[in-house]
């Protein structure tokens, strides 16, 4: 069994479908599962709907007349006319119950989660429709399943959290056996029966748990670039995709700003044994990102430097909170309640600090909420007022082969110094696979490609060439 998934770019129009089904006629797997993702733009486009007719603002009609015209604008290129009736008649039928969603919202002026997530869905339902049809009139008989009826997740609707046991029995008792299957991703369904989502990149995602369930040889992922690169090509010009990674290398990529992977499609693949390659649609020949738990052995001690962009450097500080226990519980209680995410923790030795990195558009409210957790502190004067810096953004080196080997770090810390560069916070995980740095933002990108120069360009020849 072999799993691929196609991204929205990888999907967009006609002719990046073409290509897509160009890259399925060339394997030769006996059964193959697809899953693709909605068409570029496209969940942007449905998300933009509910808003306008939230807002009573009636231009949502105009907006999806476009949409509708996209999909059929790649249905009449990529279908014989004789054949396009039936499925031109199924997408119009899609686009009427979305039309009476958004008129119900306008109407009611209600917005639920679970309307937003039902509306989002439509996307990739879509999408699905027309590449299995496409597929079928390029000589590959497909069945078309809906991953709604396989991923079971709780009621969290537009980031839900998937039900493993049971998604895992219903794929390996329910799909079909047939020769090849096209699924829609990011879609899934509550236990209650109602449409949820799986986040922003939950079409790889949903492709891992496909492939982990059925045992799947190999996972592909399929976007518009050459798999995970040594840096963003878009701050170093000089960055080149790396060959091969570590599942846990890739994950702290990912993590800290590598956007050709979604960061928790690894973990049912670690579970599994499952590698996976990332590749590009649209350069196949290139061998893209192989990620396994054996990687060939690397030459380099860092394989990547990965830049989060738009953070905010929160800092909780003063006397009161040396020796008193609890401190930092509270403070993480009061960011947790308010669902914010925290990339980066560092605390002073001497206790008298506490300093996190979270988004920058989350920074206000992250303040409002450990002031008001640390308001009697703060009210004696115990602690300091809570400290709120942006822009920032973090830089992580990442490399298996920083672990137990001495100077990474320093060689970093001199390097941006030398350069003028100040150091606003540092955090090292303690499996010494990774180190963070805080910089202004307005250092990134200089910084980004100083370190990128240092650990990738600057080795010698015989050892740049094994991974290039």
């Amino acid at each position: 069994m072999l799993v691929l998934k196609f991204g929205g770019t990888s999907v967009a129009n006609a002719q990046a479908i073409r290509q897509l089904i160009s890259i399925l006629q060339k394997k030769e797997n006996p059964r193959m599962l697809v899953v693709v993702s909605a068409m570029s733009k496209v969940t942007d486009l449905l998300i933009s709907l509910y808003q306008k007719a939230a807002t009573h603002d009636a231009t949502y009609l105009e907006a999806l007349a476009q949409l509708e015209a996209k999909h059929m604008a790649a249905i009449e290129e990529l279908v014989p006319m004789s054949q396009q009736i039936e499925i031109k008649g199924r997408i119009k039928i899609i686009f009427r119950e979305l039309e009476d969603v958004c008129r119900g919202i306008y109407l009611l002026d209600e917005l639920s989660d679970s309307t937003k997530a039902r509306v989002m869905a439509y996307g990739e339902r879509m999408s699905s429709a027309i590449i299995s049809v496409a597929l079928q009139h390029h000589g590959l008989p497909n069945t078309l399943v809906d991953s709604r009826d396989f991923i079971e997740t709780d009621a969290s609707y537009l980031n839900a959290k998937v039900n493993l046991k049971a998604t895992y029995v219903r794929m390996q008792e329910r799909l079909p056996q047939v020769p090849l299957i096209v699924a829609p991703g990011f879609v899934s369904r509550s236990a209650e029966g109602k449409t949820t989502v799986l986040g922003r990149g939950g079409s790889d995602y949903t492709a891992s748990l496909y492939a982990a369930a059925l045992h799947a040889e190999v996972l592909e992922i399929w976007s518009d670039v050459d798999g995970m690169y040594t840096t963003d090509p878009r701050k170093a010009s000089a960055a080149y995709s790396i060959e091969e990674l570590s599942y846990e290398e890739a994950m702290e990529l990912a993590y800290f700003g590598a956007k050709v992977l979604y960061p928790p499609t690894i973990a049912p693949l670690v579970t599994a044994g499952i590698p996976l390659v990332l590749k590009n649609t649209f350069n196949p020949d290139h061998r893209g990102t192989l990620i396994s738990a054996t990687p060939t052995p690397s030459p380099l001690a860092v394989k990547g430097i990965s830049c989060i962009d738009h953070m905010a450097v929160l800092t909780v500080s003063g006397s009161g909170m040396i020796g008193v226990p609890g401190v930092a519980m509270r403070l993480f209680k009061a960011v947790a309640f308010e669902n914010i995410n925290i990339y980066f923790i560092t605390q002073s030795s001497s206790e008298q600090s506490i300093t996190i990195g979270l988004a920058e558009a989350e920074g206000e409210k992250a303040v409002q909420a450990i002031s008001a957790e640390f308001a009697a502190d703060l009210a004696l004067e115990l602690l300091n007022p809570v400290s709120l810096e942006t822009p920032m953004s973090i830089v992580a080196l990442v490399g298996n082969g920083m672990i137990q080997k001495p100077g990474i770090a320093g060689k970093a810390f001199s390097l941006l110094g030398e350069h003028g560069i100040n150091i606003r916070a540092i955090a090292q995980g303690a499996t010494e696979r990774i180190i963070s740095v805080v910089l202004n933002s307005a250092d990134a990108e200089r910084g980004v490609n100083l370190l990128h120069q240092k650990f990738f360009l600057s080795v010698p020849e015989s050892s740049e060439a094994a991974l290039a």
